[in-house]
């Protein structure tokens, strides 16, 4: 584990000892901006099976080639233990299925590498998760990324979804991972770890290698720009640095200021921040945001003419790295888990900075009233369901307001002393592990010692069955299986 002690607090290295086996990535890339955006790379995987049965296949995730990211990511080749092996597309090019020489027994262990290639769309502006947009290079999981095998659903199963539209992407294991980057010597780089050194390429002048450690994190990302400024402060144990285009500059130090309270904050409420650093970066995401390990990005909309939602974003964002990416979940079939739980989690942070009357006025504004009002149009829905069964008129509104109620009412119903404790209990218990609705609501219940079913079933397993009209007719509900 002695690579990847110094991505991690001295306080959170003992994580790594009580880590089960993770996969183990090594990574070597080489991105330059000039060629298309075109970016070449080579990995290592080292893959522990944990599951109970033999293993013969691997699939490997293509994320960038998802409609909602609009890359071209390709595979030149791939090996295991040193013996190279045939492959083929999956799912609609977004995975890549690798048959294994020999199967694998239960704890065994086995080493793939993967050769790719990757070109990323451009575009002037618009909302630009993967490519590059207004100077900045974003290239989130630019790598073949291990899918998720679930054998808690009877048969095992390789998750391989294609998203919908609306809703994160990626359901991603934690694993550990050293990264080389390789770019033009001049361009500033972010990613989700630990730069350790930053020394001249073997390429020759003009070129520079950043290299990265990452403890144990849910992915891996990179971005860039030869026009990023910075700022750092300290929070935490941790060095927080704000990253801002240069017309930016007071605004992104207004984004240090509020990203280190909102580590502060948290700290406090939820547990330590494991990692040694924390940043901030301004993207191409028009006025939304995005959360990866140790980094959060805020779309530059936000720096300028929406400002006053600036603050907002950060506490949410910053949130997830307790929620999402130390406490992991399934985002396609259960995203209010991490959304509704980061969502709340600015109440926290009001709270504390601001006093209850402006959370209280946070609550109404933000959670209370949209959700009023998408019971009065007919598009309340139960939340306990898959990212598919929602639509644009109702996600955000069911994900991120409704299940914000839940927590709001699980809060009140134990007590703000019981509800922080049994948020620390559930971080405790499935740290660097994926939970579910069911574990959650397992410690909820064991910690404030109550039956809380029936707020779960209003809130998560309900729905109101009003169609939209304007004859004030009574209300009937609808319910889903937990």
């Amino acid at each position: 584990m002695a690579p990847y002690r110094p991505a991690m607090q001295p306080a959170a290295q003992g994580q790594l000892e009580a880590l089960g086996p993770l996969p183990r990535y090594d990574i070597w890339v080489r991105i330059d901006p000039a060629a298309k955006q075109q970016v070449t790379g080579w990995e290592r995987v080292q893959v522990y099976h944990r599951g109970q049965d033999e293993l013969d296949e691997l699939f490997f995730r293509l994320y960038p080639n998802l409609p909602r990211y609009g890359g071209s990511m390709s595979i030149g080749g791939v090996a295991v233990d040193d013996q190279s092996v045939p492959f083929s597309y999956a799912a609609e090019s977004t995975a890549v299925h690798i048959p294994l020489p020999e199967p694998l027994p239960p704890g065994g262990t086995t080493s793939v590498e993967l050769r790719f290639d990757l070109g990323v769309i451009e575009r002037e502006e618009g909302y630009t998760l993967c490519g590059e947009s207004q100077s900045i290079l974003s290239l989130p999981l630019f790598y073949p990324v291990l899918a998720v095998r679930d054998e808690r659903v009877g048969v095992p199963l390789w998750h391989l979804e294609i998203p919908p539209p609306h809703g994160d992407v990626a359901f991603v294991e934690a694993g550990l991972y050293q990264v080389t980057a390789t770019v033009p010597s001049g361009i500033v780089v972010a990613g989700t770890g630990t730069v350790v050194s930053t020394t001249l390429s073997s390429e020759g002048e003009g070129w520079t290698e950043y290299h990265f450690v990452g403890g144990p994190r849910r992915e891996f990302m990179l971005i860039l720009s030869p026009h990023f400024q910075t700022a750092s402060t300290n929070a935490c144990g941790a060095r927080v640095t704000s990253y801002f285009l240069a017309q930016d500059r007071a605004t992104g130090l207004a984004a240090l200021h509020y990203a280190a309270a909102a580590l502060r904050i948290y700290c406090q409420h939820y547990g330590p921040y494991p990692y040694r650093d924390m940043a901030v970066v301004s993207a191409p995401l028009q006025h939304y945001g995005m959360e990866y390990p140790g980094l959060n990005l805020i779309g530059l909309d936000l720096y300028r003419q929406q400002r006053d939602d600036l603050e907002f974003l950060i506490a949410h964002e910053v949130a997830h790295q307790w929620w999402y990416n130390v406490v992991g979940n399934d985002p396609l079939n259960y995203a209010w888990l991490d959304e509704g739980l980061a969502e709340y989690s600015t109440y926290t942070y009001y709270q504390a900075r601001y006093g209850v009357s402006a959370a209280e006025r946070l609550l109404e504004g933000r959670w209370r009233i949209p959700y009023r009002y998408a019971v009065e149009q007919g598009w309340d829905t139960v939340v306990n369901q898959p990212t598919s069964a929602f639509d644009s008129y109702n996600y955000e509104t069911m994900v991120y307001a409704k299940a914000a109620l839940f927590f709001d009412g699980l809060r009140r119903e134990v007590g703000d002393e019981t509800y922080y404790r049994l948020l620390r209990e559930y971080l405790a218990r499935h740290r660097w592990s994926e939970a579910t609705p069911s574990d959650f609501l397992a410690v909820a219940e064991e910690v404030s010692g109550r039956d809380l079913g029936a707020l779960y079933r209003q809130w998560i397993l309900t729905a109101s069955d009003r169609a939209p009209d304007r004859k004030g007719e009574g209300r009937k509900t609808k319910e889903a299986n937990p």
